[in-house]
């Protein structure tokens, strides 16, 4: 408990060290360009006036509104008002997920950031046809979902001959309903993405991965009534995968992505054991950017498990903004 309660307070001091570290750097600059200004009034050089912009202005514009959404459309063979939702392993009904973030870019190299996302669906619930693990099936039903608020700091990149680092490091905080309920205490992920030195303008490519760790109060959860299961909580997800991007010119992208993940669950956490997450899966799009305001970009994908059948094929769109 005290280790948990140590990290988490490392985690909090380091969001609040960048964010301490960035209004200096903004001050700082209002500063500089005061004393630049009382200096060339003091040589008496006769220049034309240009509007500097304060503290208070300088937080505003370097200050950004987001909204993303991703639509999860039919798959390729099944029912048109179902979809294959790879988070439940299973067909699901049609879906949105969205998310709103603020995000403050102090200089080119540190930013911060608070986030909130949720999942809302639009047709009715969907029965998946029994496995061994499920043998009476499963039932996926509508209903909106939040999930976990966090924050972000983004840190500076780090340049190899090789490519480029970027990293960035989240706290969550248990909002949900279900991390309430599972007496969830915070959670922190930890994002890096490598993107290789191609020395093309055109083709971009690297790996991403993650390390999302939560942290409960009990990893093991006692069971909801007498003679009941216990339920083996979710601690650790660690997600990795090669990425590519092709720019035809200014307004289009081609892109492709795999993903791999595991788990530990439970007693395992802390162990070297590890379990297969989700179905290993790969995506393709293709992405516009129109040049209307506030719209940062459109695309329409296609994601598929890697053993690729018709039913776990699902077809979907995607559009963000920022303010």
């Amino acid at each position: 408990m005290k280790t948990r309660s140590t990290l988490a307070s490392s985690l909090m001091v380091l969001i609040l060290a960048a964010l301490v570290m960035g209004f200096m750097i903004e001050f700082a600059r209002a500063q500089s360009t005061a004393s630049s200004g009382n200096q060339n009034n003091q040589t008496q050089i006769v220049q034309v006036n240009m509007p500097q912009k304060n503290l208070k202005n300088r937080l505003i514009d370097n200050t950004f509104l987001g909204y993303y959404q991703l639509f999860s459309g039919p798959t390729a063979s099944g029912e048109k008002d179902e979809t294959y939702n790879v988070f439940q392993d299973g067909r699901a009904p049609l879906q949105s997920f969205h998310s709103v973030s603020l995000r403050h870019q102090f200089n080119a190299d540190w930013s911060f950031g608070v986030s909130l996302a949720m999942t809302n669906t639009y047709t009715g619930e969907v029965r998946n046809r029994p496995t061994k693990e499920a043998p009476q099936g499963t039932v996926n039903s509508p209903g909106d979902i939040w999930y976990n608020a966090r924050a972000s700091v983004g840190l500076p990149s780090f340049k190899t001959k090789a490519g480029t680092f970027f990293t960035t490091i989240s706290y969550e905080a248990p909002t949900s309903v279900i991390s309430r309920n599972d007496n969830m205490r915070f959670g922190y992920v930890f994002a890096e993405n490598f993107a290789i030195n191609t020395g093309s303008i055109r083709w971009s490519t690297g790996v991403m991965g993650q390390v999302y760790r939560m942290v409960y109060e009990n990893n093991i959860k006692a069971p909801p009534f007498p003679g009941g299961l216990p339920t083996d909580l979710q601690t650790l997800i660690v997600s990795a995968g090669p990425w590519a991007s092709y720019r035809f010119n200014d307004k289009w992208m081609a892109s492709s992505s795999l993903t791999f993940d595991w788990d530990q669950r439970g007693d395992q956490t802390n162990t070297t054991k590890f379990n297969n997450n989700l179905p290993d899966r790969g995506r393709v799009g293709l992405t516009y950017f129109p040049s209307i305001k506030h719209f940062s970009s459109i695309g329409v994908f296609a994601q598929s498990l890697l053993q690729v059948r018709a039913e776990s094929t699902m077809f979907g769109g995607e559009f963000s903004l920022r303010f």
